[in-house]
């Protein structure tokens, strides 16, 4: 039997990181991993201009992840962060192919030219897709400085879809939450309830000295938007998950971190379960 074998390489503003991914008949499993911080300044996640705003730092620092990993060679897919596409729940009326409807309606309004629109999105049974545009421009500073680092490209996927995907591909009946996706500069926010993708928000996270109590504002926001009939367990999906979830616990919220109660997994072990 042959088992597939890639290199998950994950970009956002405080650093890059990659893992090994082997996935069997018994799921996926993480082999080896490493991340290298960046400096300030160097990506700065954005829809418009190129984010890789200085190449040669962010180069090196995919390099010494590459060495790190050891990757012998197995291409890589690239996840970009949060912060630099449109994101929508769309209802994808019936008979309607879902991303054809999506290319249809997420490129309207956006502040460049729709020809310059890549749009994909993951489908949310039933009946509903969540859709991404971003800039290929903006896609292609990413793609440009993985090549010079040595990583041979697979695909791209965006950090949302890809923590999101477990929850949408395979939904449980029983599964009533809001997931939050915790990225440096923006995150995301996902009420399920009863297995189904309810409700979708994304929002800039602004860094500050309060930066804790507007997450925890915008997330009790978003469960009133949702109509959620009572405060809902909360998931929090990113490296940076179980600070927030010890948090939000700490003022009585239900809330963890990653897809299970067993221990406080990192990013390679949720992006791991996220393609399986």
């Amino acid at each position: 039997m042959i088992f597939e074998s890639k290199v998950l390489v994950t970009f956002d503003e405080s650093s890059v990181a990659a893992a090994c991914v082997s996935r069997g008949p018994r799921g996926a499993r993480t082999s080896a991993r490493a991340r290298v911080p960046l400096p300030p300044g160097a990506l700065v996640p954005g829809p418009l201009e190129d984010n890789i705003a200085r190449p040669e730092e962010v180069r090196d620092a995919l390099a010494r992840v590459h060495r790190e990993l050891a990757g012998n060679g197995r291409r890589a897919e690239l996840i970009l962060p949060d912060g630099i596409a449109r994101i929508a729940l769309l209802d994808v009326p019936e008979g309607v192919r879902a991303a054809e409807f999506a290319r249809y309606r997420l490129p309207q309004g956006l502040p460049y030219a729709a020809s310059e629109a890549l749009v994909d999105g993951v489908m949310a049974p039933p009946g509903r897709f969540l859709a991404a545009a971003v800039r290929r421009s903006v896609v292609r500073g990413y793609e440009a400085v993985a090549a010079a680092a040595g990583f041979v490209q697979d695909r791209v996927d965006l950090l949302p879809l890809v923590a999101l995907a477990p929850l949408l591909r395979r939904p449980e009946r029983g599964f009533s939450a809001l997931a939050v996706v915790l990225g440096d500069a923006a995150f995301s926010l996902a009420y399920f309830e009863a297995g189904r993708l309810a409700f979708f928000r994304n929002r800039r996270r602004d860094g500050g000295s309060d930066e804790y109590t507007r997450l925890r504002d915008e997330i009790v926001r978003t469960a009133a938007l949702a109509g959620a009939a009572a405060p809902p367990r909360i998931v929090v999906l990113g490296s940076a998950g179980p600070q927030l979830a010890a948090a939000l616990s700490a003022e009585g919220f239900l809330a963890t971190s990653g897809y299970s109660n067993g221990g406080e997994p990192g990013e390679a072990d949720w992006l791991a379960s996220a393609l399986a």
